[in-house]
C-alpha cells in the first residue's frame, strides 16, 4: 500500500473519530473507496464531443472517492490504458484527491479569514 493511501485512510479514520466524539455517539462514517467500477458508474459512456454511447464496450475505470455519511464529497477517476499498472493509476488518483482536499481546505480557510477581516472593518 502506498504512503499516500495509508495517509488518506488514516485521515478518514481520524475525521470519523472526531465527528463521532463531537456527537457523543457512533453515527458518522468517513471512508476511502478505491477500485474498479464500470466506466459509466458516474459519467455516461459517451465519446467526448459526440452523443453516441458505447453499449458494446463496457470499459472499467478506477475511482478514488472519499465518502462522508453516505455521500461522496471528493471523487477522481481514470480509465487505465490496457498496459497501465493499476497501482500506478490508483496512486495518481489518490494524489489528485489529496491535492483537491488540501486546496479546498486551504482556500476555505483563506475565504473565512478574508470574510472575517471584511466584517471587522
Amino acid at each position: 500500500m502506498s504512503k499516500h493511501k495509508e495517509l488518506l485512510i488514516e485521515l478518514c479514520d481520524n475525521l470519523q473519530q472526531e465527528l463521532n466524539q463531537r456527537e457523543g455517539e457512533e453515527i458518522h462514517e468517513v471512508e476511502l473507496r478505491s477500485g474498479l467500477k464500470p466506466e459509466g458508474y458516474f459519467t455516461s459512456m459517451m465519446h467526448i464531443g459526440t452523443t453516441r454511447t458505447l453499449p458494446d464496450a463496457v470499459r472499467m475505470a478506477w475511482f478514488v472517492e472519499v465518502w462522508v455519511d453516505g455521500e461522496c464529497v471528493f471523487r477522481e477517476s481514470s480509465v487505465p490504458h490496457k498496459t497501465e499498472p493499476l497501482e500506478i493509476v490508483e496512486g495518481f488518483l489518490i494524489t489528485k484527491v489529496l491535492r483537491n482536499i488540501f486546496t479546498f481546505g486551504v482556500m476555505s480557510s483563506k475565504k473565512f479569514i478574508d470574510d472575517f477581516k471584511g466584517g471587522n472593518k
